[in-house]
C-alpha cells in the first residue's frame, strides 16, 4: 500500500528526530570520553611527578647506617633553579693505620692517607634531577641511576674492576609508609646485571621527602647493604 503525504510527513519527521538525537548522543559521547581522556592524564600527569622523591630538605641532614659502625651524613647543600639537588655524603671510616711503608708502595695521597687514618671525612657528591617522569641519580657527570615512573622501569650502573656494569632495574613495589612521623611513598626497585663470572642484583628504595634511602648489592649468593636509613 502506497503511503500518504501526512504518513511520508511523520516518517519524514521521526527520520529528522532520530537523527538529531543520534547526533547528540554522539556528540555527548564524544564529549564523555574527551573529558574521562583529559582526567586520566591529569591523574597520571600527578602520579608521575618524579620530584617528590628528592631529599632531604636543603640544609637537612639525615643519618644513614654504612654497616660496622659507619655513619653517613647526608644533606642537600644546594638546589638549582631549575629543581636539581646537590647532594653531599660525608662519612668518617674507623682509624687504621697506614705505614710510611704503604704510601710509598701506594703512592697514598695525603688526603688519603687522614681519610684512612679517620682524620678526615670521606665525601660523596652526587646530583638528582627529573626529566619527564624520569629520575635521574648523576655522579661525576655520569648517569648512575635512571628511573621512570612511568614506565616502571630503568637502568643503574654499577662501578666493578671490569668497568661500569649496566643492570636493568623494574619498580616492583610502591607503598605508604610512615617514615619519620610523615605518611611517605614509597618506591622499591630491583636491578639485575651480569659479571662474567654470574649474575649481580641490586635493589634501592626512593622515599618522597627523603630521596635515596637504602641501597644493597648482592654478588655470589651473598647480600652486602651499602646503607639504609637510620632512626635518629
Amino acid at each position: 500500500m502506497m503511503a500518504t503525504p501526512k504518513q511520508n510527513i511523520l516518517t519524514h519527521d521521526r527520520f529528522k528526530t532520530q537523527t538529531r538525537l543520534f547526533g547528540f548522543l554522539s556528540t555527548s559521547l564524544l564529549f564523555i570520553c574527551l573529558i574521562t581522556l583529559f582526567t586520566c592524564q591529569n591523574v597520571q600527569a600527578k602520579t608521575v611527578d618524579a620530584s617528590i622523591f628528592f631529599g632531604p630538605p636543603l640544609g637537612e641532614t639525615i643519618i644513614l647506617d654504612g654497616g660496622d659502625g659507619m655513619d653517613i651524613k647526608r644533606t642537600t647543600i644546594a638546589i638549582s633553579e631549575s629543581g636539581i639537588y646537590s647532594i653531599e655524603d660525608r662519612m668518617r671510616t674507623p682509624k687504621c693505620e697506614v705505614t710510611q711503608e704503604d704510601i710509598i708502595k701506594h703512592k697514598f695521597s695525603e688526603k688519603v692517607v687522614r681519610i684512612m687514618r679517620g682524620e678526615e671525612d670521606l665525601v660523596d657528591n652526587y646530583t638528582l634531577q627529573v626529566k619527564g617522569s624520569r629520575i635521574i641519580l648523576s655522579r661525576y657527570g655520569k648517569v648512575s641511576i635512571m628511573l621512570d615512573l612511568e614506565s616502571r622501569e630503568g637502568i643503574e650502573y654499577l662501578s666493578s674492576s671490569e668497568g661500569d656494569i649496566k643492570m636493568e632495574s623494574r619498580i616492583v613495589e610502591t607503598k605508604e609508609e610512615f617514615i619519620r612521623g610523615k605518611k611517605r611513598s614509597s618506591l622499591y626497585v630491583e636491578s639485575y646485571g651480569k659479571l662474567h663470572d654470574g649474575p649481580i642484583s641490586s635493589s634501592y628504595r626512593f622515599v618522597s621527602g627523603l630521596g635515596l634511602i637504602y641501597i644493597s648489592i648482592t654478588n655470589y649468593g651473598l647480600k652486602s647493604v651499602l646503607y639504609t636509613l637510620k632512626e635518629n
